[in-house]
């Protein structure tokens, strides 16, 4: 689906592994987030981003090609390292790059992320996201994400806040 400035929000391929772990790095320097090691942290997106088990949709922009990104996957115990938790997605790597703020794309993404893991059959839907970003913090509660009160530490140590999706959504 493209809007009026042709931007396309489309799954996610293997072939958008890169470009997506980019985005997400600049993203998250230019929101002042403490990223992980450069190289490191781009590896670990990449890999995630890789994983069969994730599934990502993109923003696909016909003059500067992939400028944003999102993705979803089994929801797991004990900060992503323990057992599954049935019918639960957890949503990562909600990134557009900085120039594009603004622009609903962020909405878009997680409209469609949001969709497809209904098609997949997932009942609940949960994000992280930092304490302190509260642009975020107001595009998932506009999307009918509820803060659960539940705070975490991220990889680079800072505090982060638990969000749900329950029931069906827009």
């Amino acid at each position: 689906m493209a809007d009026d400035h042709g931007i396309r929000i489309r799954p996610g391929t293997p072939a958008d592994v890169e470009d997506a772990a980019m985005i997400v790095s600049v993203a998250d320097s230019a929101r002042g987030t403490t990223p992980l090691a450069g190289e490191q942290d781009q590896a670990t997106t990449r890999r995630r981003l890789a994983d069969p088990a994730t599934f990502f949709v993109v923003a696909d922009s016909p003059h500067a090609g992939l400028i944003g990104v999102a993705a979803g996957m089994d929801g797991r115990e004990n900060g992503g390292r323990g057992p599954l938790i049935p019918g639960l997605c957890h949503v990562s790597m909600v990134a557009v790059l900085p120039a594009h703020w603004g622009q609903g794309i962020g909405k878009r993404l997680l409209s469609a992320l949001i969709a497809e893991a209904r098609r997949r059959g997932f009942e609940q839907i949960q994000l992280f996201t930092h304490l302190t970003n509260t642009r975020a913090q107001a595009l998932y509660e506009g999307l009918g994400f509820a803060r659960t009160g539940e705070t975490a530490l991220s990889e680079s140590g800072e505090q982060i806040v638990r969000y749900l999706l329950s029931g069906t959504c827009q």
